[in-house]
């Protein structure tokens, strides 16, 4: 299939040296619009699903402590 505005010696023309008509820009904006809505919902839609429980840890206050823990004496 070829295209209308491109040569055959151009194998490919990228999007910022290409003529758009009016309604190509609006379906080129609106496409850019909803893909960075999309990009950016996707943190919040995948924070407000998580089912996995959050493991809380202890925080020992001092060195003693932790080294009860692991089995150290005095």
């Amino acid at each position: 299939m070829k295209f209308r505005r491109a040569s055959c010696d151009v194998l490919y023309v990228p999007l910022y040296l290409r003529s758009f008509n009016v309604t190509e820009k609006v379906i080129v904006t609106v496409l850019i619009f909803l893909g960075s809505l999309t990009v950016g919902l996707i943190p919040i839609f995948s924070s407000s699903t998580d089912t996995i429980d959050s493991t809380t840890t202890k925080t020992y206050s001092s060195e003693v402590k932790l080294w009860d823990v692991l089995g150290e004496k005095d």
